[in-house]
């Protein structure tokens, strides 16, 4: 398939798979460019290009010229792929027009008749959210993988801020800590699930945050308090500081009402 959408909540590691699969085929060879664009931060005729009725003046779109540039014949020995990658809403507002380019038939056709075609060095990734709003001729065009954040978690973003510290004797004494409380204080927060395994209603908060929201949170809190002219490594005190940001980052968006059963 030359169509791929790559599906999941915020936070789940989308655009890092897309990173890591560019840096991999650099690596082994094969440069890729990736062309990220927002597909609903203009219109739908400043995207495909529109055709003045009276004057027959055409006025090029933003996806009609890069589209344009990215399917030329590459030179002759050398050998790279290009990726257009819309990061942004699939609806039939905009995406309806690429159902020829999506299919066998692999052609954009642009409102003053030009007709492009996607040549075999290009492919096109959507970075979506969700495919509520997406018609079942486009979603039956594409190949499509979810990619879920419970398969992620908060662990890899803990691990890798702890690993950039420079004191390493409190990255130490904190790894421990945040092991112990981290997951159990914001799995209550985002699903209410309590230590104990039980479910119950999940607690009222005023924004609603992804578990990476609130594990970054944490991290930079901790990393406001925690300076190197500190130089705290006494496990008491990391222990009070930690349960501190705790409150104030995975609590700071929960309503009144349910502050007292997280505390």
């Amino acid at each position: 398939r030359h169509t791929t959408m790559i599906v999941g909540p915020t936070g789940g590691g989308k655009s890092v798979v897309m990173k890591t699969l560019q840096k991999a085929q650099g690596e082994l060879g094969l440069p890729t460019k990736l062309y990220v664009l927002n597909a609903k931060a203009q219109t739908v005729n400043e995207l495909y290009g529109v055709l003045d009725p009276a004057t027959r003046e055409w006025a090029d779109g933003m996806l009609s010229n890069i589209f344009r540039d990215v399917n030329k014949p590459l030179p002759p020995g050398k050998d790279e792929r290009r990726y257009i990658v819309f990061d942004t809403d699939v609806d039939a507002v905009w995406v309806e027009n690429m159902n020829s380019v999506m299919d066998d038939n692999k052609l954009l056709t642009l409102p003053n008749g030009e007709r492009i075609r996607v040549a075999d060095h290009c492919k096109l990734l959507f970075e979506v959210g969700n495919l509520i709003y997406a018609s079942p001729a486009t979603v039956s065009r594409c190949g499509i993988v979810y990619v879920d954040p419970k398969n992620l978690g908060i662990e890899p973003y803990i691990w890798k801020w702890l690993n950039e510290r420079p004191d390493k004797t409190q990255a130490t004494n904190l790894k421990p800590l945040l092991a112990k409380m981290a997951q159990k204080t914001i799995s209550y927060v985002v699903e209410g699930l309590l230590p104990s395994g039980e479910y119950i209603p999940k607690p009222a908060t005023s924004v609603a945050c992804t578990e990476l929201n609130y594990a970054m949170q944490l991290c930079a809190m901790l990393e406001s308090i925690l300076t190197e002219e500190k130089g705290i490594n006494d496990t008491t005190q990391l222990e009070c500081i930690v349960v501190f940001c705790i409150m104030w980052s995975v609590g700071g968006a929960l309503l009144e009402s349910a502050r007292p059963p997280f505390d």
